[in-house]
């Protein structure tokens, strides 16, 4: 499925894009799944007596981060054939589930994200990992799909300094004026890029909510400095190319 073309082009770019490669019944699974995890998230706003947690704000976007084993067969897509492939392609044969998280931008309602790294968030140098940035509906530019920066044309392929708007908690690494590669694509494609590449987000301005999910992929666990424990997540995926995961109760996915 991953051609050679794409696999130069996240070395030299740091990204690439496949359309519609996502199996119709792990899409399902994924839409439903975000349903799940937003109405877990409200009752969490409700217990804390606020409408914005981190950078989640009630009816307008929603990350939602480090809960996929709270949502039924989530599981199957998160360390599944297409993710396996995808890394093998960019990381190599052994992976760690480092991060997951859904994005979600409420119709007429969803705010923009800023230009960033992954790595950004870290703060701090890593090994790169991928991130793989999964469209569960149609993304337009109307309703705010993401854009990537190639390395060639940015011209920075090494972590840079973020600066956190304390308005949104979001951070920025570039201010500048280039578009980047907005990706307009159909519900089941994957813009995958590394935790080095730039990239964004827009507003949702349809009648439609807009949802993404996220799952990043490390070739080793990262460790928060100066200590062994896992930063955010360490859930060993792939083997020398061997699937190794298993689920909570101890059986394989």
């Amino acid at each position: 499925m991953i051609t050679d073309q794409q696999r130069s082009q996240y070395i030299d770019e740091g990204y690439f894009i496949l359309e519609g490669v996502i199996p119709s019944e792990h899409l399902q699974i994924m839409r439903d799944a975000c349903d799940h995890l937003i109405g877990i998230m409200h009752e969490e706003m409700d217990r804390q007596g606020t409408d914005h947690i981190h950078i989640s704000h009630r009816g307008k976007r929603y990350h939602i981060a480090k809960q996929y084993h709270q949502a039924p067969r989530l599981s199957e897509y998160v360390f599944g054939d297409l993710m396996a492939e995808v890394c093998k392609a960019t990381i190599g044969e052994t992976a760690f589930l480092f991060y997951d998280q859904y994005v979600v931008k409420a119709a007429e309602q969803g705010i923009t994200f800023s230009w960033h790294q992954d790595g950004g968030y870290l703060g701090f140098p890593h090994p790169p990992y991928v991130t793989v940035w999964a469209a569960v509906d149609d993304m337009t530019l109307e309703n705010g799909t993401a854009a990537v920066m190639p390395f060639s044309t940015i011209g920075i392929r090494t972590l840079v300094e973020h600066v956190r708007d304390p308005a949104t908690g979001d951070k920025t690494g570039y201010f500048g004026k280039e578009p980047g590669i907005p990706a307009v694509v159909p519900a089941g494609s994957l813009v995958v890029f590394s935790s080095l590449t730039f990239h964004r987000s827009g507003a949702n301005t349809t009648d439609q909510m807009r949802r993404a999910y996220v799952t990043q992929y490390s070739p080793v666990p990262i460790y928060k400095p100066g200590s062994t424990d896992p930063m955010h997540l360490a859930v060993p995926f792939l083997q020398d190319g061997e699937f190794v995961y298993q689920s909570p109760t101890g059986s394989p996915v």
